[in-house]
């Protein structure tokens, strides 16, 4: 270690490591997408591992839930596979009420809305209710009901021409199924063999690292921890509230496709900024082919509650853990977004709240430690 301070104190080696690191950069930029396209290749071999240790971390609150608070006068052996055994039940439990509640409704629904889409009689009864109802608020509606018609035929034509990418969407699927399974048991071994592994992860951390910098990197990944675990389960329970709420209120209302609908506007509600608009625009194209009506009391159910949630569901759960501005989350959101995809989205929020962590808690205290040496 003392080697490599004094090289980097003489200048001719920090100018090596200059022109090194430049010519570095160049060669990640201008072969960026050679690059790009190998890491997806890694990663798509890693798939099934990667998703046992994401599992595994998103399940070891459960497990340590039932570590402290359900099996504490059993012996620690006994108790830690009880509770990775108990919280993957609770997972199993959840996937069957999934399947055998939810996913049934959501593909009745569907199959209700395509044989619907399917009538030619559909089409012209949309673009008839529209222009009773423009007439009825005496507005000009010709122009959209254009646009509808024109929108469908393309939607149809869309369907027709890209038959094989659908094919392949669904095999992709039912690759991810079996990532997921795969991922399971890797999760089960990870979770039940923990204490070993993280005993082995510290020990070597801490041979590399000095006990200082090793408290420190304690300290920073306890706090990511915490966003993180913080924030995907408030945004989890989040969704699953405005997801059950929509339900109720159609219901009551008595609009169709409650089911389809309603799971549209929870998985949208978990993504940053865009998704409730995102919800909202899928649930009234739904809900256009049944009534315009229904759409429209569709938006102004939307609109009333996401205000609710803007407002009052999501400061109390979320509280000002996070403390990111609304403008720095939209750029995380579409940064992560572009890159990543729908992973990027739905982790654009904690990342950026790492980042602020990183900004207010370590660089700006290193600034003004730096200035002070400056002016002194």
């Amino acid at each position: 270690m003392n080697r490599i301070k004094d090289l980097l104190e003489k200048r001719w080696f920090a100018n090596l490591a200059a022109v090194c690191g430049g010519v570095l950069l160049y060669m990640v930029l201008t072969h960026f997408a050679e690059i790009f396209s190998w890491m997806s290749g890694v990663v798509k071999i890693f798939e099934p591992v990667l998703a046992g240790i994401i599992m595994a971390y998103l399940l070891e609150p459960a497990v340590r839930f039932f570590e402290q608070k359900v099996f504490t006068t059993v012996p620690e052996s006994r108790a830690r596979m009880l509770s990775v055994t108990s919280a993957f039940v609770c997972l199993l439990l959840i996937i069957i009420g999934a399947f055998g509640i939810i996913i049934p409704a959501v593909v009745s629904s569907v199959s209700s809305l395509v044989s619907v889409m399917s009538e030619e009689s559909a089409i012209d009864n949309l673009i008839n209710s529209l222009n009773k109802l423009g007439m009825d608020l005496h507005l000009d509606l010709t122009m959209l009901t254009s646009y509808l018609d024109q929108g469908v035929d393309v939607i149809v034509d869309y369907i027709k021409d890209n038959a094989s990418q659908i094919v392949n969407t669904t095999i992709n699927i039912g690759n991810t199924i079996v990532n997921i399974v795969i991922g399971l048991i890797i999760a089960l071994y990870l979770l039940l063999d923990k204490k070993r592994i993280m005993g082995s992860v510290a020990e070597f951390r801490q041979a590399l690292l000095s006990q200082e910098t090793f408290n420190k990197h304690n300290a920073f990944l306890l706090r990511c921890h915490e966003i993180l675990i913080s924030y995907i389960g408030c945004n989890l329970l989040d969704g699953l509230i405005v997801g059950v709420i929509n339900a109720i209120v159609m219901m009551m209302l008595g609009i169709p496709y409650i089911a389809l609908v309603s799971v549209v506007v929870g998985v949208t509600n978990l993504l940053p900024t865009f998704g409730p608009i995102i919800g909202a625009v899928i649930g009234s194209v739904i809900l256009v082919f049944d009534s315009p009506m229904n759409a429209l009391y569709f938006l102004i159910l939307t609109i009333i509650l996401q205000t609710i949630d803007g407002y009052f569901i999501k400061p109390k759960m979320f509280g000002n853990t996070l403390g990111i501005p609304a403008v720095l989350t939209l750029i995380s959101t579409i940064i992560l977004g572009k890159i990543y995809g729908a992973a990027g989205i739905l982790l654009a929020v904690p990342a950026m709240a790492i980042v602020m962590f990183l900004y207010r808690e370590h660089f700006l205290p290193w600034l003004g430690k730096r200035n002070d040496r400056l002016k002194n």
